[in-house]
């Protein structure tokens, strides 16, 4: 799809997760309301950082911001999707976990490009996506298991859940790793970061 429409589409989901919020809130369900609301503000903050510090997120994150909160908040939280089907939370973690390490591929190939503090190669520089998406999703998992101490959300099901989970995120790591190296090696992700690389370069080597 060309970006325009990546991006309609992020905005049309945005509108979903507002309507999300809404029967959260008919519902009185107070955890997917809170949770609707922080997926707003999560999902706003790509169009804050163009308009208010002009810098622009490639749309295909901002859709997949979008399109990962529509999914936890939107169909498996509000409406129960999670209970409904339990193998849609393999969807919801591959898709977060892709998102990850996308971000994680951005900042390291962007950090490598323009600061002479670093420097690493495609392989390296997929090593370590892979490394970090792992890593968020021991994070997470270690969030889960907080919360079903403190609050009994059952967000963790059992040791089986935990350890697909885990390996969901490791695939999609994997899945962007080696993405990211075609996008390196044909320079399509130079093309897509151009407009962040700019303010990087500036922030980074303080040009004016």
């Amino acid at each position: 799809m060309t970006e325009s429409r990546w991006t309609f589409v992020a905005h049309v989901l945005r509108i979903a997760i507002v309507f999300f919020l809404v029967v959260a809130i008919s519902n009185h369900d107070l955890q997917w309301t809170l949770e609707c609301i922080s997926g707003i503000i999560i999902c706003s903050v790509p169009i804050l950082l163009k308009r208010v510090w002009n810098f622009k997120l490639p749309v295909i994150i901002d859709f997949l911001i979008v399109f990962a909160l529509f999914l936890h908040v939107g169909l498996g939280g509000v409406f129960d999707v999670y209970y409904a089907f339990p193998d849609f939370d393999i969807i919801t973690h591959f898709v977060s976990a892709v998102l990850i390490a996308f971000l994680a591929l951005i900042a390291i190939y962007l950090l490598d490009k323009y600061w002479d503090g670093l420097y690493m190669n495609i392989y390296a520089i997929a090593f370590a996506v892979v490394v970090i998406t792992m890593a968020s999703g021991v994070v997470w998992e270690l969030g889960e298991w907080t919360s079903d101490a403190l609050f009994g959300l059952g967000a963790q099901w059992s040791l089986d859940d935990t350890m697909t989970d885990l390996l969901v995120n490791t695939i999609g790591g994997i899945f962007i790793a080696l993405a990211g190296i075609n996008l390196i090696k044909t320079g399509r992700l130079e093309e897509m970061t151009k407009d962040m690389g700019k303010t990087v370069d500036i922030l980074m080597n303080h040009k004016e």
